[in-house]
């Protein structure tokens, strides 16, 4: 339970005040270390179980497999998979997925892809969850003929009608341009969710192509689909990247109304780019003041990008004052609005920025040339 809660300190607590553990103990300990990327500790408790008598089961080796996998340690997990075998365990279908899914997510996809040929010469079948973990790495311009081929696989063996996959290979086709491609499955699906939906309305929305995402938008309601957070964020990130004001602002404004939604950051870091596109610098400017959820670098870069291109240095000095407050992930916000005081000779607010800076040890990386 504090495991998946992500209290991996209470969990270890408990852990180690049992007094008898099985190996469900032990492999639920270090499935959650495995799955929070600390190898240490997995590899720790792993050595530790296998010194006091109780062998690992497909479970444990699994897990450690796909911690090592996700870190990219290609050596590590060959070793591991290496020894994995010499104890007479074969890989079965859920150690490929742990292996292709891990190297996809640590973004050795050539690794993936290599794997994913082994495992089907060894004949073992793939199923849903191999293709999903496979496929988010097939996307680019590199990998997307293997992606093509993988799709003719995924047909002729049936697969193509899970809505997950539909969802994956849509997102595949969205991310290599290949706008029909993705268009074409999401038309052959009879039996759509609310994922597949969001995946191509987030397609269209990717490329410009808001007109249809808002259509597509639209007909999802009349199919009684409801739209989820996800959606929400999607068709508001359209209608910013397409300067659709009204549309954007129509639908955020009906967001709990309508769809049952509470606001988070994504959708207001939406809306606050969309109104910052659309030189509303005022109304962003109540927006960060006013809204529940903490503000992110990512709204300040696109405010005081606002408050550049449309000349109101006015309001960046405003946020000036208050921004010792916030916390922010990366220093972009900060060096952005320093930039911003000072082209518009607000040094004395770039002063308080740089105090701010250097209080949060934050420092402007300089630049560099190749000439």
């Amino acid at each position: 339970m504090y495991g998946k809660c992500g209290r991996l300190d209470l969990a270890r607590k408990v852990f180690d005040k049992m007094f008898t553990r099985d190996v469900v103990s032990w492999t639920s300990m270090i499935c959650g270390y495995c799955h929070a990327g600390k190898m240490e500790n997995a590899v720790e408790l792993f050595e530790r179980m296998r010194r006091e008598g109780l062998e690992p089961n497909d479970f444990t080796w699994n897990a450690m497999i796909a911690g090592y996998a996700r870190t990219g340690d290609r050596n590590g997990t060959m070793a591991l998979l290496n020894e994995m075998k010499n104890e007479g365990l074969i890989p079965d279908l859920v150690t490929w997925n742990a292996l292709i899914s891990g190297f996809v997510q640590s973004n050795q996809v050539h690794e993936a892809l290599k794997l994913f040929q082994e495992m089907l010469v060894s004949g073992v079948k793939p199923n849903q969850v191999t293709v999903t973990g496979l496929l988010p790495g097939c996307g680019s311009t590199i990998t997307i003929n293997r992606g093509r081929e993988i799709h003719g696989l995924i047909y002729r063996m049936g697969l193509d009608v899970n809505v997950y996959v539909v969802s994956a290979l849509i997102d595949m086709y969205s991310k290599s341009g290949r706008v029909k491609d993705a268009s074409n499955v999401f038309d052959m699906v009879t039996v759509k969710n609310v994922a597949s939906w969001n995946a191509m309305i987030g397609c269209y929305g990717k490329h410009g192509m808001v007109d249809q995402a808002l259509r597509l938008f639209e007909g999802m309601k009349d199919r009684q689909i409801r739209p989820n957070e996800v959606t929400l964020v999607s068709i508001l990130s359209a209608c910013s990247h397409g300067g659709l004001l009204e549309n954007g602002l129509q639908i955020f404004r009906s967001i709990k109304e309508d769809y049952g939604v509470s606001p988070r950051k994504e959708h207001y870091g939406c809306v606050i780019d969309l109104l910052c596109r659309c030189g509303r610098m005022t109304e962003a400017y109540n927006l960060l003041k006013e809204m529940p959820v903490d503000i992110t670098d990512s709204m300040l870069g696109a405010f005081f990008n606002g408050c550049s291109i449309h000349g109101r240095n006015d309001l960046a000095q405003l946020v000036a004052d208050d921004i010792a407050n916030k916390t922010l992930k990366r220093p972009a916000g900060l060096v952005t609005l320093s930039n911003i005081l000072a082209a518009g000779g607000g040094w004395e607010g770039v002063e308080n920025v740089r105090d701010v800076m250097r209080e949060k040890r934050i420092h402007k990386k300089p630049g560099y040339s190749w000439i």
